[in-house]
């Protein structure tokens, strides 16, 4: 027998697959059509002509339409095929006719005049390979057999590279191979829809996760472990993935879980691409994944996903990436900031990255990210980066996904804006405190607190309008933080678990960008739990013992409110680090209210003293009736003039209607404010 052309004996030069298997398939189906027809269309002429100088006889260097020296030909050479579909054959040990197939379905989604010739040995409207033809094909021009009932469990259907397509009798029912993978068998190494490569970024990671890096990476390249699943925030865990994928030597594609589930021939990509799979889940409480199995093509992959759910899969490793320390946090904005920042000396710059640093518990990744866009607004404004740039950069940052369970509160409230009597005030400035040293709260402290859950989580109490939401600004604003505003009609949901899974992204997400939480009428999710004798409050019991859970080990700050505490099951006041109940303003918080909320708009302040001294409304309404009554005031300023006093009358007139909408009768001393205006 002559040796191939393609690849001569003694030579380096490996033989072209992707040649051999067009011209492979078109020949074989010429000569099958000859076999079947006798005298068949000239569709079949042409495509036994069709490649021209790439004919199977050239390529192979054997007699022309002698088909079975070709086989013979085609044998000697498939052991020595180099490239992705060389590794596949060997990998598989596919036989001469199982390489037809595979070659048959690959060269049908690129050749037209193949789909022609196809059309004509099959039934009407059947354009890919049925399972009827390549068992009629592999048995007239290999004498073997590859029968319908097989191949739904043929190694190469099992493995993901073909499917099994239709759901009529099994030889009604057709062959088929994703595009893309055929595209890479032949050469084309570019990324999947619905993948992305992964870049390697050089975001600060944790030490303790750096100094895993080495044996990890030897346990994927050795085989010795073939799933790695990174439990914490996305970014980071996204970071993480990239930077051991390159450990290992292979380039990270990044996807989400579902997109690998759904397209089985992802696996045979990822590995003869040289891919490392990067799987994107989520999972909420109580959820189980189990990866698909491959087991004639194993390739290694990362997951990256949440605190909750279970991931089941052999030969599984699991790393939970621990936050930042202080001082890798100032470490990442020095890498990420500093290098770039000329405007101050030394001594500034450390300030700058020791506030930096203290000002949010964020991931490498985040901190890299919202760095570009602190130096950014700084130079824009032409200043030095401070704690204003770095506040405005996280106001909307990564508020995409918060917005699906939250809303954002962009309000902030200066030193004048929240007017609490003296014990109160004491109390809320003890909570600021608490907030800004949640990191450091448990250093020289004994063993049993060693490693506290840095999250603070406060209650607020009292009748609407007392000024709960207005803390809770003054909160964020205090601390540098965005505030978002849980909207518990998107949280809560009728179906068992999904509540849950809700509430546990919500909190992943508030995590990882260490935003101030708003949740309120908590009493709608912590009121007084019933006896459980029923099966709706058994599961409602349940629920709310998991969310306060959950809270409690949530890093995060959370603000919840209350219109009563005595709404609160006592049982849950140990889990809260701080309880304020916001009493009704008395004359003096009154006054102050009035003096902010009107501002250079006050009326004479004897008014002022008046409506202090006889309404007795929150502040939440005093708030309305001044808007109200500057809406209605026909000396309203013009021209710029925001100066022109209120009228009284138009103010007091604002009052009464807030008495009348809450079902009280204004107190008689208001009615004469009115009348002798």
């Amino acid at each position: 027998m002559n040796a191939p052309a393609t690849h001569q004996p003694g030579t380096d030069t490996p033989p072209d697959g992707t040649r051999l298997s067009r011209a492979f398939v078109h020949a074989g189906i010429a000569h099958f059509a000859r076999l079947s027809f006798g005298a068949p269309s000239a569709v079949f002429d042409a495509l036994a002509a069709s490649q021209g100088g790439d004919d199977l006889a050239t390529l192979l260097d054997t007699p022309r339409d002698d088909w079975h020296a070709a086989c013979a030909a085609l044998a000697c050479v498939a052991p020595e095929l180099r490239g992705p579909l060389g590794r596949l054959l060997a990998d598989l040990k596919l036989q001469l006719h199982e390489w037809f197939a595979l070659a048959l379905c690959g060269e049908n989604e690129s050749s037209y005049l193949l789909n022609l010739a196809l059309a004509e040995l099959q039934s009407p409207g059947a354009l890919r390979p049925g399972l009827h033809l390549v068992a009629a094909a592999s048995d007239a021009l290999f004498g073997a057999q590859l029968p319908p009932l097989a191949l739904p469990n043929h190694r190469l259907v099992r493995a993901g590279v073909l499917d099994v397509v239709g759901d009529g009798p099994m030889p009604t029912r057709t062959l088929a191979v994703a595009p893309e993978l055929w595209a890479l068998l032949c050469g084309d190494t570019s990324a999947w829809r619905d993948t992305a490569p992964l870049p390697v970024s050089d975001a600060v990671l944790p030490q303790s996760f750096c100094e895993q890096l080495p044996s990890l990476a030897t346990l994927l390249r050795t085989g010795a472990t073939r799933h790695v699943v990174f439990r914490g925030a996305r970014a980071a865990g996204l970071a993480a993935a990239a930077r051991l994928a390159a450990a290992a030597g292979r380039p990270p594609l990044h996807m989400e879980a579902a997109t690998w589930s759904r397209q089985p021939a992802l696996a045979a990509a990822c590995r003869y691409a040289g891919w490392l799979p990067v799987l994107a889940l989520e999972l909420g409480p109580g959820e189980r994944h189990v990866l698909p199995e491959h087991p004639a093509l194993a390739v290694p992959l990362i997951l990256v996903t949440g605190r909750d759910g279970a991931i089941e899969a052999p030969a599984l490793v699991e790393i939970d990436l621990p936050p930042l320390t202080t001082q890798e946090r100032r470490h990442a904005w020095r890498c990420a900031l500093a290098a770039n920042d000329q405007s101050s000396d030394d001594g500034q710059l450390e300030t700058r990255l020791r506030e930096f640093a203290g000002h949010a518990l964020l991931d490498g990744p985040t901190v890299h990210t919202l760095a570009e866009r602190v130096r950014l607004d700084a130079q824009v404004r032409g200043e030095a980066p401070g704690l204003a740039h770095l506040r405005r950069a996280r106001a909307g940052f990564g508020s995409e996904r918060l917005r699906q369970l939250a809303q954002p509160v962009t309000r902030e409230i200066g030193p004048d804006g929240l007017v609490l009597p003296d014990d109160l005030l004491e109390r809320f400035d003890a909570l600021v405190a608490r907030c800004r040293q949640r990191e450091s709260l448990s250093d020289g402290l004994g063993a049993s607190l060693a490693e506290p859950a840095p999250g603070v989580r406060a209650l607020f109490c009292g009748e609407s309008g007392a000024g709960k939401t207005l803390a809770a600004s003054r909160l964020a604003t205090l601390l540098g933080a965005p505030l978002f505003r849980v909207d518990l009609s998107a949280v809560m949901n009728k179906y068992i678990g999904e509540s849950e899974k809700n509430l546990g992204r919500l909190l992943d997400e508030a995590a990882a960008l260490d935003v101030l939480l708003l949740i309120d009428e908590a009493d709608a999710l912590f009121g007084r739990r019933g006896e459980g004798k029923e099966t709706g409050e058994r599961y409602a019991n349940m629920l709310t013992n998991f969310l306060l859970t959950r809270i409690e080990q949530h890093p995060g700050i959370v603000v919840l409110t209350s219109n009563s505490r005595g709404r609160i099951d006592s049982a849950f006041t140990r889990r809260f680090d701080a309880i304020i109940e916001f009493p009704p303003p008395g004359v003096a918080e009154r006054l102050r209210i009035w003096q902010s909320h009107l501002g250079q708009r006050s009326p004479d302040a004897a008014l002022c003293r008046q409506l202090a001294s006889y309404c007795t409304l929150p502040g939440g309404h005093i708030r309305n009736a001044v808007l109200q009554a500057a809406a209605l005031d026909p000396a309203a300023p013009h021209d710029g003039d925001a100066t022109h006093p209120i009228a009284a009358e138009q103010l007091v007139a604002a009052l009464i209607e807030e008495y009348r909408k809450i079902g009280r009768t204004p107190p008689p001393q208001l009615m004469h404010a009115r009348g002798g205006t």
